[in-house]
């Protein structure tokens, strides 16, 4: 038995190591093509760049982990049923009970993998990759403006600029707006110098004149001309705030106590139980279909997925806006309700798919 048990774990992580790589690919060419556009040809770095995309990869494995196992489970006893091997074991007197004993034991360890990530690696992960844009923006701080459209890279502060050269950290022909607490600030000028100094941001402009507004006294509205004028567009905080639920491991949540940490702590629990419950009823749905079902098999489990994540989705809006963290866990309560009979009813061989077979 234990050979069996041996070859569907290695069957199974065989297909999970193959469908994590191509999840991370993709998932890696889509944020790649996005920070290619704000940081490439702005004077940052390929390995910088590389450096930022590299430290994504945690921030997105507590998802793809589940993903992984489900689809793999389906693959590899839809294989296993199209060879014949399941008709080859149950002959031999092994049960679709003795079957399933590595699927949930891969199912625990991918469930412990995917609530350490969750709970603790992602949030870690997405701490340092903001650390690391905020470093280039310092470096690099022309990096969010693009030409010829309104861009804001600093709370507060709005540019509209013809050109720019981002090494030398010139903009020419420019707009920008500077919202302050009591004032809104415009200055058109044409030539501009981005730079910084410890903390601070600071924009020096050439030829140009600005309007000021008062909130408090719109009417003496001012209007300046100058040939030069160094003005302070922002100021980094010395020490990061990162207030976000995203960036807070389980500990922080707990320390914050609020619905929303709370709702976010069962919301990464649910999802860490996924290759669990859902592993199983992919398991159940693979062995009870007929031989050759594969397209049928695929699509069953892209469905099942894609229902998984929209209920997801929904119950952690749901447990926010209500004020009921535990709704949070409604996913794992449906599939738990649909996985648990299915499962029963496949171990006493007493469920069959009969759609999508060959004979």
């Amino acid at each position: 038995m234990k050979i069996l048990y041996r070859y569907i774990g290695i069957e199974v992580l065989k297909a999970v190591t193959l469908t994590t790589s191509l999840f991370i690919f993709i998932i890696l060419m889509d944020r790649a093509s996005f920070i290619a556009e704000t940081v490439l040809g702005q004077g940052v770095g390929f390995l910088d760049f590389l450096s930022v995309l590299i430290k994504t990869v945690p921030s997105f494995l507590g998802i793809v982990i589940p993903i992984s196992f489900v689809i793999s489970v389906l693959i590899t006893f839809i294989q296993m049923g199209s060879s014949n091997e399941l008709v080859a074991l149950k002959s031999c007197g092994i049960s679709i009970k003795d079957i399933s004993k590595p699927v949930i034991v891969l199912g625990l360890l991918f469930s412990l993998l995917s609530f350490l990530s969750l709970m603790f690696i992602a949030p870690k992960s997405n701490v340092e990759v903001k650390k690391e844009i905020t470093q280039l923006l310092k470096k690099k701080i022309t990096m969010n403006i693009t030409p010829k459209k309104f861009s804001s890279n600093f709370p507060g502060v709005t540019f509209y600029v013809e050109k720019i050269y981002p090494e030398k950290g010139y903009i020419l022909n420019f707009m920008v707006s500077i919202q302050k607490k009591l004032q809104l600030i415009t200055i058109f000028g044409e030539k501009g110098v981005l730079r910084t100094k410890g903390d601070s941001v600071f924009l020096d402009i050439f030829n140009g004149n600005a309007q000021v507004i008062d909130w408090k006294k719109p009417e003496g509205l001012k209007f300046l001309s100058f040939k030069s004028y160094t003005v302070e567009l922002y100021k980094f905080s010395k020490k990061e705030q990162f207030k976000a639920k995203k960036y807070k491991t389980l500990f922080q949540l707990i320390e914050d106590g609020s619905i929303e940490s709370r709702a976010e702590i069962i919301k990464r629990l649910s999802l860490s139980l996924a290759p669990l419950i859902v592993g199983l009823l992919a398991f159940s749905v693979a062995v009870s279909l007929p031989r050759g079902a594969v397209g049928t098999g695929v699509t069953l489990g892209l469905l099942i997925v894609v229902i998984y994540y929209v209920i997801y989705t929904v119950s952690k809006k749901l447990a926010v806006k209500t004020g009921v963290p535990i709704l949070a866990f409604t996913p794992d309560l449906v599939f738990g309700l649909i996985t648990v009979p299915l499962y029963l009813r496949t171990i006493k061989e007493k469920l069959q798919i009969e759609i999508g077979g060959r004979w």
